[in-house]
């Protein structure tokens, strides 16, 4: 009888051993699962700033082109940018040009007052080029200048949008 107690006592050590294991197991398992909860916040908040940054850079680019398009008055910025349009390029700048396919007619940026009050938005305009309107126009009337718009949209946290936009505006020549 006395072998019986002795294996009595050793299971009733193990019996502690498992339950602290399987109590190990369950505690790391909770803390993996908190991390990957975590894990998955960030990113759909990252992803939330994203949206919202890319919609507030469209709204400028929008907001911008409705004002070139309301009056006259409101084209300075694009005058301002056509007057850089003569001016010399080193071979780099050429060669920075036409890496993002701008021809090298293209001229330097000129910045434009944001319009839709976004906080940290930087927005600018450059000439690219003038051309034959390709609408069937009279070529001895009119003449087409395209233009590059770009708007910055950009919050507290450092999240960033960049959007660009042609856009060709028809002169009398």
């Amino acid at each position: 009888m006395h072998i019986h107690l002795a294996h009595s006592r050793a299971q009733k050590g193990a019996t502690l051993i498992v339950a602290l294991v399987f109590l190990l197991v369950l505690t790391i398992a909770g803390v993996t699962a908190m991390r990957f909860s975590t894990f998955e916040e960030r990113m759909a908040s990252n992803s939330q700033f994203r949206n919202q940054v890319f919609q507030q850079a469209q709204n400028e680019l929008r907001a911008q082109l409705l004002a070139f398009n309301t009056n006259l008055a409101n084209r300075a910025p694009l005058l301002a940018a056509m007057a850089f349009k003569g001016t010399p390029k080193t071979a780099e700048e050429v060669t920075a040009l036409k890496s993002v396919g701008l021809p090298a007619t293209t001229g330097a940026t000129v910045g434009i007052t944001p319009i839709t009050g976004t906080v940290g938005a930087s927005n600018t305009v450059r000439y690219v080029q003038e051309k034959p309107c390709d609408d069937g126009s009279s070529i001895e009337r009119f003449v087409c200048i395209d233009f590059q718009m770009e708007a910055k949209a950009e919050l507290a946290s450092g999240t960033y949008s960049w959007q660009s936009q042609g856009m060709t505006f028809q002169n009398n020549k």
